[in-house]
């Protein structure tokens, strides 16, 4: 057993906000940084269409391989010049937009896929699969090269894919349909606002008022769950009754196949509950009809289940009593790259974190480099590592047992929205780290 002797914060002092006097000369260099960057981006991209890029991801446990497979310009982007560069490194995936010559790295953002997740499943040993994948951009007023990076476990970066994209030769555009929509919560001016996009799935044309009538309950369950009480303000929550020809989802356990908008199933890589969408490149031509820094699929089923992945989309059924529990802790992965704090539960792929690699996840660590984690946000009082007992139970420590593995991988609380759906909500790290995300799409 091991302990820090650590003192409480003025603020979050894990994503670098130390103290005040050092903060004084991190604004002077800021401001010296900033200041071109935001001028450089804003005269480069428009910011109220986004590029869509759209690839393939394929391979198995051993190799991979990306191909674009259409760049798409799409309507209601509304990004601003101060999120082309984020002050957070989460993602395996990373897209770059850079100059030519590659001098300058005009926009970059990390992202997570499925794919990834198949290719910790025993298929993906001896067979090869190929995922659909969505990243959207603000549009590029000249040419950019284009670069898709993986995180291997390392942790380093390696170029899988890198080609030049010129705006002139772009010659598909998104004419998103139309369908009923409704503001949840906000308004309909853009603005500087964390903009979340409910879609419906699974649900008929007879079925619209019961999305937003579930739709709405999401969202109350969400802005009772802190710190999403706090940062109301700052969001904005459009729903949109997107229509499927039969109500329901597919249930492959059940022999159940429905033909829905989204094509969503249960049964995801072998785990029932594992409630998921392989139809990507759909659901974003739904999404372009509106704002969207987040989508939210949700699905029109009882059954419990959900998904969330980092960048891309987070999925729930909208019947079960936990369904609004699923949600919150699918976004936090999906819109806060927040890593699984459990371990007992079922899921179908191993050895997903390698031990001798500090996850970039905020709230997980393998203690590999904690000092980047939340050492500092746990009080001298609390043993390291802490014990799983009753008394630590409000208490931010350091807890083993998460991101599936019981042993070399730690968490921050005992119990936590990340680790169970009976949590009250979220602990300290992870309250900081959606925090965080919201601020910046907020900015």
């Amino acid at each position: 057993m091991f302990r820090t002797k650590i003192t409480k914060p003025p603020d979050v002092t894990y994503f670098d906000e130390a103290m005040k006097t050092k903060n004084i000369f991190k604004a002077i260099a800021f401001s010296i940084f900033f200041i071109p960057v935001w001028v450089y981006s804003q005269g480069n991209f428009d910011f109220e269409k986004a590029l869509r890029i759209d690839f393939i991801l394929s391979g198995d446990t051993q190799e991979q391989t990306a191909t674009i497979a259409n760049y798409l310009t799409s309507p209601n982007y509304y990004g601003s010049p101060d999120q082309t560069h984020p002050d957070f490194d989460y993602g395996s995936y990373r897209i770059l937009l850079t100059t030519p010559d590659k001098q300058d790295t005009l926009f970059t953002k990390g992202f997570c896929t499925l794919f990834e997740e198949w290719r910790a499943t025993a298929e993906a040993k001896h067979k090869k699969r190929a995922f659909k994948q969505t990243i959207e951009t603000p549009f590029p007023l000249q040419e950019v090269m284009v670069s898709l990076e993986f995180r291997e476990k390392t942790g380093d970066f390696t170029t899988i894919m890198t080609e030049k994209f010129s705006p002139s030769t772009l010659i598909t555009k998104i004419n998103p349909a139309n369908f009923p929509t409704k503001i949840i919560h906000g308004s309909n001016v853009p603005s500087k606002k964390l903009d979340l996009l409910i879609l419906a799935e699974g649900y008929t044309s007879t079925e619209t008022e019961n999305f937003f009538e579930d739709a709405e309950k999401m969202v109350s369950e969400l802005f009772k769950t802190p710190p999403y009480n706090k940062l109301r303000n700052k969001i904005t929550i459009r729903a949109m009754a997107v229509t499927s020809i039969e109500s329901g989802t597919n249930n492959p356990r059940k022999d159940e196949w429905k033909n829905t908008a989204m094509g969503s199933t249960f049964n995801t890589f072998g785990t029932d509950r594992y409630l998921e969408s392989l139809s990507t490149w759909k659901i974003y031509d739904y999404a372009a009809a509106h704002p969207r820094d987040h989508i939210v699929v949700l699905v029109n089923t009882k059954k419990y289940g959900g998904g969330g992945v980092y960048n891309h989309f987070s999925i729930t059924s909208a019947g079960h009593p936990q369904s609004a529990r699923v949600l919150i802790h699918e976004m936090g992965h999906g819109l806060a790259g927040l890593g699984d704090e459990y371990y007992s539960s079922e899921v179908t792929y191993s050895g997903f974190f390698d031990l001798n690699t500090e996850p970039w996840h905020p709230n997980i660590t393998t203690l590999v480099d904690f000092e980047r984690k939340w050492k500092d946000l746990i009080d001298e009082s609390v043993p390291v590592p802490t014990p799983e007992k009753n008394k630590y139970k409000n208490v931010t420590g350091l807890f083993e047992g998460a991101g599936y593995s019981a042993k070399g991988i730690y968490r921050p609380a005992l119990n936590c929205r990340m680790k169970a759906n009976e949590a009250d909500g979220f602990c300290e790290v992870c309250k900081l780290s959606i925090e965080k995300v919201v601020n910046f799409y907020s900015k």
